[in-house]
Formats: C-alpha cells, structure tokens, sequence
C-alpha cells in the first residue's frame, strides 16, 4: 500500500508538471502566435499571413496540412485542407473575400475565422475547425503544444525597404487529437505526430524569392539510437532560382528546449533529382478550366542537408514520397484589367509553393551526445519565376 501510494503521488505530481509546463507554452503563444494586420501607412496590397499545421498518423497511413491564409494582393482569404490517406490525396479549399464579413483576426490573440473555418487558442492547445461548403468533409482537432517556439526568423527589404518576411515555429513537436470526417470516412487522431508555424509580412508573390523548408520529429514507430525526444525544423530564404541564400536557419530541440542553432554559412543544403507533375488552378479561383504550363515547377525527390558549428554537426537526408503543389495567385498589375475594368487572363499569374511528404534520416553529434533516428516528416520548396496560365487542353 505505501509503495502504491508513493507511485501514485509520483504519477500525479509528473501530471500537473506537464500540464504547468503546457500552460507556460500557451502562455507564451497568447502573444508570440498573434496576427499581425496591416496598419495605417503600411502596403495592404503586399500583405501576406497564415498559420499552417501538419500531422502523421503512421498507424494509419494518414497526413494532412491545415493553411489559414490571408492575401492582400488578392484580397483574399483562404482555409486549405489537404490529406493523405494510404494512397488517396484529396482536399478541401475554400476562399472568401478579405472583409470582416468572411474574415475576423486581430493583432490581440492568434484566433482567426474565415467563414466558418476556425483557430482558436484554448487552455488545452489549438483548436483547428475546418469544413468544406458542401458539407462534404471536416476537421476538427486540438494541436498541443510540446516544446516551446524558436526565435522569429526573417529576411527583409523584397518588395519595398523596410519590409520583412517573418517566419515563427509556434512548436515542432505537438500532440493532435481530434476527428476527420472525408468521403464518408470518419479517422480518429489521439495524440498523433504534429506541428506549428506562422508567416506573415509584406512581400509579393511575383519577387525574386524561393525557399526551402522543413520539419521533423522523432516517432516512437522507428527504431531510434538516440535517449530523448529530438525535434527540428529549417528554414532557407533564397532568391527564386535558388543560387543565392538571402537567410537561414537550423534549430534543434531536446525535450521541449532548443538545444541547438544553425545559421548562414554554418548549413548548405542541396536538391538532387529535380522532378515535376501537372498542376491544375484550385476551382475555388478565377479560372477553374486552366492548368499551369508543364514543367514550370520543380521540385527535389532527394535533399541533402549538411549543418556544423563547433562540435555540434549534423547530416539531414530528405526522401520524397509525396509532393502536393499549391499554386499561388499574383495580379499583374501592369497587365490587369481590361476596357470595362475587369479581370483579364493577363493579369493573374501564379507560381507554386510544393509540399512534400517524406522520410527523415538524422545524424550527428550535439552538446557531445549522438543523434541517429528516421522519422517521417513534412518540406516545402519554392523555386521559380511566376507563369500565366493555359486553358486545359
């Protein structure tokens, strides 16, 4: 019985650290992970925002990326839906106007509604509500938080001096619980693999801008060399043909804490094996019977990631198992308009942010301690100048 009791108190006192520890992380997000809307002087039309989330559930051969996303060259807002489930991708994406009818976000709180898609930061976590307008499909599900955020990354001066892109990983490493209901199917989550991010500053699309992008954590269904719980996540600002890096940035977490940090000339990273598919306009958008010119968007099947500073080292391998495109809309305006002042063919163009699930292989040494593990994982990769669209053929 006093053995028992002592377990047991052990047990509690364990909970309520995690659920402190849990709190001190949302805390923390009530501020960092808030909107940033445009103020007086500031140009709305080069405005671009969105809170992003991904998940894994492996026993289920299940992935999905949430977007919530607001535009201020297009006036628009957008809550994008896509999954995975064994071998079908399907997804659901609906776009409104950028007015407070559709639209409701502040510079208070990261909440955000966009029509009746939803963020909404609770005490247990986000709490992320997606559904298409044909009630076809939905998502809803609370993305908790498990280490803290990394310090905001940036690059500036694209479109205008002064002017920045802001990147904040909110948390690499979450628990998600919660239901997802497609084509008659409903899929249980209970504490899958997750994560966070925010973007947001005054840039546009059609700038010679590119990145890449990546996140992993360990899974508990690899085998892994390592003791504790890694996570990591990478971001590379380059111009749009990726010869340059403009900024970048490697942090390494350990059990909630960041551990490690990598930047500039410290990371290089290289794409092998350049691939591309037929990419079709979301049928939400202006022209639901175009297609981008093929071949106009590649992306890695393979990246090699290299990182050393100190005694800290690291060796990142990305595999490609699956790549979605996501096109994204710029108005030309030296091309816009027509007699009637209209929209016109000419002045839409697009370029394309490429999402990419796959298989992570980590190795290295930090604070003197080795890291090995493979997990799967989520990147992105923008490269590219903007391309008009064609009709389908």
């Amino acid at each position: 019985k006093p053995i028992l009791a002592v377990i047991f108190a052990l047990l509690v006192a364990s909970n309520i650290a995690l659920a402190s520890e849990n709190s001190s992380y949302i805390d923390e997000l009530l501020l960092s992970d808030a909107f940033h809307p445009p103020g007086e002087g500031e140009p709305g039309h080069l405005y671009n925002e969105w809170h992003y989330f991904n998940m894994i559930d492996e026993e289920q051969n299940l992935s999905a990326v949430c977007v919530f996303k607001l535009n201020g060259g297009t006036n628009t807002s957008e809550a994008f839906l896509g999954y995975y489930v064994n071998d079908t991708s399907a997804f659901l994406y609906e776009a409104y106007s950028l007015t407070p009818e559709f639209v409701n976000y502040s510079s208070q709180s990261p909440d955000i509604r966009i029509a009746n898609n939803t963020v909404t930061l609770a005490d247990e976590g986000y709490r992320v509500h997606i559904e298409s307008g044909d009630g076809s499909g939905a998502f809803d599900a609370v993305f908790k938080p498990e280490t803290r955020s990394a310090p905001v990354f940036n690059a500036s001066n694209f479109s205008m001096p002064g002017t920045s892109i802001n990147w904040l990983v909110a948390s690499p490493k979450m628990e998600v619980s919660g239901n997802l209901s497609v084509a008659g199917e409903m899929y249980s989550l209970n504490n899958s693999r997750a994560y966070h991010d925010h973007n947001w500053g005054y840039w546009s699309w059609g700038d010679d801008l590119g990145w890449d992008w990546g996140q992993v954590s360990q899974a508990e269904h690899y085998s892994n060399e390592t003791t504790g719980e890694y996570s990591l996540s990478f971001g590379n600002i380059t111009n749009a043909n990726h010869s340059e890096s403009i900024n970048s940035v490697l942090n390494v977490w350990k059990d909630g804490e960041i551990i490690a940090n990598f930047s500039q000339e410290e990371m290089q990273i290289e794409h092998l094996n350049l691939s591309t598919t037929d990419i079709g306009i979301p049928p939400a958008e202006i022209f639901p019977e175009y297609v981008l010119p093929q071949g106009s968007f590649f992306f890695p099947q393979n990246t090699l990631l290299n990182a050393s500073s100190g005694s800290d080292t690291l060796e990142i391998e990305f595999v490609t198992q699956r790549s979605v495109p996501l096109p994204v809309m710029i108005m030309d305006e030296n091309e816009a308009g027509n007699e009637t002042g209209g929209e016109s063919e000419s002045g839409v163009k697009y370029r394309v942010i490429w999402e990419m699930i796959g298989t992570y292989q980590v190795n290295g040494v930090i604070d003197g301690e080795p890291v090995s593990y493979a997990a799967d994982g989520f990147m992105e990769y923008v490269s590219g100048e903007p391309v008009s669209p064609v009709p389908v053929s």
